[in-house]
């Protein structure tokens, strides 16, 4: 009996010893891995070691030995952290670089169109009104500023700006049209205050007021909304993942290799997604209010598509500011005797005699009232950026729940086809937990359970998120949006900052606009829809998973369009004015006014 125990021990002794040439050759094939990962063959074991160094790869089922070291772990730890840094730093640039180059040519558009429009209305009413406009240019100009500085930096109020320029121009019409008068600042001080009761250029300046507040108004919050997105998106890169994450990564694309498992194999699909939910937690807690924006950008875009079309105003501007001058000319001689009756009859005062040359006309050109082939290319342009912006932010809607997807589907998972024979975090075989629910909330997270406190740059962006959003809804109401925290750069402000208040004032219905009072924003969101809680990997190469549009929002967009389109079309007719409205407008006037220039002289 005693040669049994011999035998024994023998076998034991040559399983022991099987087991090390074993575990050695593991570390052989796992060898080629580590040196293109940058480690000299001296750092790498020769023969497994035991896994109580690690604190990562160190329960894996690997019999209790592992190929790579103490240090190797905390140095493969840095680089599996810095790699899924630099893959969620690439997936949010992506996005960024998208609506950031769609807001700087939707600024720039703008640009060019206002400084269009301001060299139109120039060179028509100089040819039109010859010397009598050029000596007071500077009161549409000025008005052009204030209307780029609004939208450079927000900071204008339009409602003063367009009572200021209608009070100015009335002053120096009443001035022109009653030449062989003398008048002091205090007259004409007098002459502004009778203005509004007088309503010297009938319901011009009320409907034109009303009209630019809430294009410009619509314009700038679209704007703006593009370059908070992208600012967003681009403060988010510098979250740093957590330890927790960090480990969790670890044991997800490095355990395998210093468990010796050669080969590509990858992690199973749903430990990947509980990875990413639980590292991205963080990221999700801006999902809601994404929602919210992408909502808000969608309605202001209707708008701008529609009765806020901005290139529908802009362009044809100097022919609405021509009908209140003609306005104004029509009813010159009642105005002017309501005004002596309020502020009293002025002094006759001797004008030096007029060279003719001053009130010689040039050609009459009409090509901007009468002619929209300039306009449709610009129109074609706007109406084809905002659609593109528009789509373009639609499809970022869920977007950070669909990004821990994302990631995994970047080649981090095993394909569909080999769903058992994946990594699952401690050998090769199926994934048995469930997946996580989306969200800031993974508790029951069985990789990355930790999420903590949010940090301070993500209460930043979602406070910016839920004030653009509220500026948003304020303008696709019609209603005035302040501005007072936005950086005054020129043409590309950003909207991120603190502070948002709205004028909640109703403002008059403009019939000709097809803005309808009532037509309120009332977010209809619903929470957005929860990816299956165990989506099949996908390969490498395959496209992430996508938020489908509702069929009824698309339709109603459709809708919308196609009401956008009528008008548009709409507005483009009633630009249009016959030839002997414009000579009406244009050349009676002047002549009537060189007529009492003469009389004047023979006084």
């Amino acid at each position: 009996m005693s040669g049994v125990p011999s035998m024994l021990c023998a076998i034991l002794i040559l399983s022991v010893s099987t087991t090390t040439v074993r575990a050695g050759l593991k570390c052989d094939a796992v060898r080629p891995y580590f040196e293109s990962q940058g480690f000299p063959a001296s750092d790498i074991p020769k023969e497994a070691i035991s896994s109580k160094e690690l604190k990562i790869c160190g329960s894996v089922r690997s019999g209790g030995e592992v190929c790579c070291s103490a240090d190797m772990e905390v140095r493969l730890q840095a680089r599996a952290r810095d790699k899924h840094e630099k893959a969620t730093k690439e997936t949010l640039h992506r996005l960024h670089q998208v609506l950031s180059t769609r807001g700087a040519r939707f600024h720039n558009f703008f640009k060019d169109l206002l400084a269009a429009s301001k060299k139109g209305f120039h060179e028509m009413f100089k040819s039109t009104y010859g010397i009598l406009y050029e000596q007071n240019a500077y009161v549409f100009t000025d008005l052009f500023n204030e209307l780029e500085n609004y939208y450079a930096k927000g900071t204008v109020d339009l409602d003063d700006a367009m009572d200021n320029f209608f009070n100015t121009l009335y002053q120096k019409m009443f001035t022109v049209l009653n030449s062989q008068y003398k008048f002091n600042n205090k007259y004409l001080e007098c002459v502004g205050d009778h203005m509004k009761e007088m309503r010297p250029f009938g319901d011009v300046p009320q409907k034109l007021g009303i009209q630019i507040k809430r294009s410009f108004v619509a314009t700038r919050a679209f704007g703006q909304a593009l370059t908070v997105a992208a600012d967003i998106l681009k403060n988010m890169q510098s979250l740093k993942p957590s330890a927790d994450c960090a480990a969790a990564l670890t044991k997800m694309t490095v355990c395998p290799s210093c468990s010796g498992i050669t080969g590509n194999v990858l992690a199973c699909g749903d430990m990947c997604a509980n990875v990413m939910k639980g590292c991205l937690a963080q990221h999700a807690a801006l999902d809601a209010e994404w929602n919210h924006f992408v909502e808000a950008v969608d309605k202001v875009a209707d708008r701008l598509l529609g009765p806020f079309n901005i290139e529908m105003l802009v362009r044809p501007i100097n022919l609405k500011i021509s009908e209140a001058i003609m306005n104004f000319q029509e009813n010159s001689h009642d105005v002017s005797q309501r005004v002596f009756t309020g502020c009293g009859r002025p002094v006759l005062g001797r004008r030096r005699r007029r060279d003719n040359r001053e009130l010689e006309l040039e050609t009459l050109n009409f090509d901007q009232e009468t002619s929209t082939d300039d306009r449709a290319p610009t129109a074609a342009i706007l109406d084809k950026l905002v659609k593109e912006i528009r789509q373009r932010v639609r499809d970022s809607r869920q977007f950070w729940v669909y990004l821990p997807y994302k990631l995994c589907n970047d080649g981090l998972v095993v394909p569909p086809s080999n769903t058992k024979e994946c990594w699952n975090g401690t050998h090769v075989d199926k994934y048995i937990y469930p997946v996580s629910s989306n969200g800031e909330t993974q508790i029951l997270n069985p990789e990355v359970r930790s999420s903590g406190p949010r940090p301070t740059i993500v209460r930043d962006q979602i406070f910016a998120l839920t004030t653009i959003t509220n500026r948003l809804k304020s303008a696709f109401n019609g209603q005035d949006v302040d501005w007072i925290d936005t950086e005054e750069t020129e043409w590309n402000g950003s909207g991120s900052g603190s502070g948002d208040s709205t004028d909640q004032d109703n403002t008059t219905t403009d019939d000709e606009d097809g803005f309808k009072e009532g037509s309120g924003y009332e977010p209809k969101l619903s929470p957005p829809e929860t990816p299956k809680q165990s989506p099949p990997a996908v390969h490498p190469e395959a496209v992430p998973p996508r938020v489908d549009v509702d069929p009824k929002i698309s339709t109603s967009n459709n809708n919308n369009n196609s009401n956008s389109t009528s008008t548009a079309d709409s507005g483009a007719t009633r630009q249009k004015m016959s030839l002997s409205r414009a000579l009406m407008t244009y050349l009676v006037p002047i002549v009537v006014m060189w007529f009492g220039g003469c009389f004047t002289e023979w006084l």
